[in-house]
């Protein structure tokens, strides 16, 4: 009768080296897997939260007033865009009071201001509120942290005329042009430079 032969020494060794290198193997997928899918869902909610600031943005433009503002006694334009390149860009607007923050609301509306700055992780976006059209002077406004780490942000304002502005009212014509631009469009790079960009029709 013969004998039963067993695995030998060497014979165990190799399987359990194979049997080594296919876990590793399959623990590096996994874990490749893994990162990808948190790659992927913080980008998506990135995201969310930029398209979420733009539709924000367009809804408090559309409801902006040709209603000159009021600090003290200085008249401020119902519509006033600056713009510092790579260092800071603001819109400040005078608009309707629905939908603001009840700590902020007025009857009547509100005086805001959407203000990107210069940082360290490469710019902020925040909102900010006064407490009516017309305020006493160095009125502080309530500030809203909106976005952070973005690249680049950039508003331009088309005139009557068909031109784009980077400033408002435009250095060129002001007495002539109305109080609100036709048109803004905005330009947002994100920290991986990706770009997005809208155009918000206003008359």
């Amino acid at each position: 009768m013969k004998a039963c032969r067993g695995f030998t020494l060497v014979e165990i060794l190799i399987a359990l080296m194979i049997f080594s290198v296919i876990s590793v193997l399959a623990y590096r997928a996994t874990a490749a897997l893994t990162d990808g899918e948190l790659r992927l869902t913080q980008e998506a909610a990135h995201w969310r939260v930029i398209e979420q600031v733009f539709t924000r943005l367009e809804a408090d433009v559309r409801q902006a007033l040709p209603r000159p503002l009021a600090e003290g006694g200085h008249t401020l334009p119902p519509w006033s865009g600056q713009y510092e390149p790579q260092r800071r860009v603001e819109l400040q607007f005078a608009r309707a009071a629905p939908g603001l923050p009840t700590t902020v609301s007025s009857a009547h509306g509100q005086r805001m201001a959407y203000v990107w700055q210069r940082n360290e992780h490469g710019g902020a976006l925040e909102l900010l509120y006064w407490p009516a059209f017309d305020n006493a002077p160095n009125t502080a406004p309530q500030r809203y942290l909106l976005l952070d780490g973005i690249a680049y942000f950039r508003l331009n304002y088309l005139t009557q005329n068909g031109d784009w502005a980077d400033e408002w009212p435009p250095y060129s014509n002001k007495a002539g042009e109305a109080a609100l631009p036709r048109a803004m469009r905005v330009q947002l790079a994100a920290a991986d430079g990706a770009v997005v960009e809208r155009l918000f029709v206003l008359q």
